[in-house]
């Protein structure tokens, strides 16, 4: 409140990439819309915000519907109307179309409109920094069970070799049952040639550097969310591959499970700055 009006600014935002704003203000106090969205724009990074300005008169102003009363009963003496006024009559005057006069602004004007909207954007900044420490806890929680499920994974592979080489013999006994066993040196290369296909080294290597690095842009502090965008979409390639070279069913349920989290992980992020 300053002198004889009162400044409410609302801000209300959803999530989205850029920053956009929208204001809205009393028409005569329009002349400082561009001052409004360049306060806003100062405070703010991101988001689809919306911003509306309610210009009240202040305490000395008086009482609107008083006023009127006052006016009626002023005219009524004049025209040597009765007055009988009664409490019907103000019930049906508060429900006529009484506009509450607002404050044509002054010298302080832009002044106190700056002060309100500073305010407004520094509480919505504050709400959204306390989303952001909840968000970033759900989002490191699912990172450290996705690295969880990564071990698995890689255990998982380990045995891939030996338990192809026991099906592919198996298989060659029951084609050729004449022959119980595949030649030693034929049986070295298919189980050499199949461990070379499925061996998904380089991708749990690079899977961990990007836990590392979303590890790290999470303890920055900084704006993270883009950069975490795209580390997800790089755990979506490495997670693809991995299930393309290993023919296993168990593998291939964990790598369901890895992306089905991992697209939670995703959506997450971007609510993030």
């Amino acid at each position: 409140m300053l002198g004889a009006y009162t400044v409410t600014v609302e801000l209300a935002s959803v999530n989205r990439k850029q920053l956009d704003v929208s204001v809205w203000i009393p028409r005569e106090w329009q002349c400082f819309e561009s001052v409004a969205l360049g306060v806003l724009r100062g405070k703010l990074a991101r988001g689809a915000v919306k911003c509306s300005v309610t210009i009240a008169a202040g305490s000395t102003a008086g009482d609107p519907l008083a006023d009127s009363v006052a006016n009626l009963r002023e005219t009524a003496r004049r025209l040597g109307i009765p007055d009988t006024l009664t409490v019907t009559d103000l019930l049906t005057l508060m429900s006529g179309d009484i506009r509450t006069p607002i404050p044509q602004p002054d010298a302080d004007a832009e002044a106190a409109l700056c002060a309100a909207l500073s305010a407004a954007a520094d509480c919505l900044s504050a709400m959204r920094e306390h989303e952001g420490s909840l968000l970033e806890k759900d989002i490191r929680d699912r990172l450290s069970h996705l690295r969880d499920m990564l071990k698995i994974i890689q255990l998982s592979s380990r045995d891939l070799p030996a338990i192809y080489r026991k099906n592919l013999q198996q298989r060659f006994r029951e084609i050729l049952p004449q022959h119980p066993e595949l030649p030693a040196d034929i049986l070295a290369r298919e189980a050499a040639l199949f461990a070379e296909r499925c061996d998904i080294a380089e991708e749990i290597t690079r899977l961990h550097a990007h836990f590392d690095h979303a590890d790290a842009v999470l303890k920055d502090g900084s704006p993270c969310g883009r950069a975490l965008d795209f580390l997800c979409q790089e755990f979506f390639r490495e997670i693809n591959t991995i299930g393309s070279k290993c023919a296993s069913d168990e593998i291939s349920y964990h790598v369901i499970e890895f992306k089905t989290l991992l697209e939670t992980v995703r959506e997450q992020v971007q609510n993030l700055e």
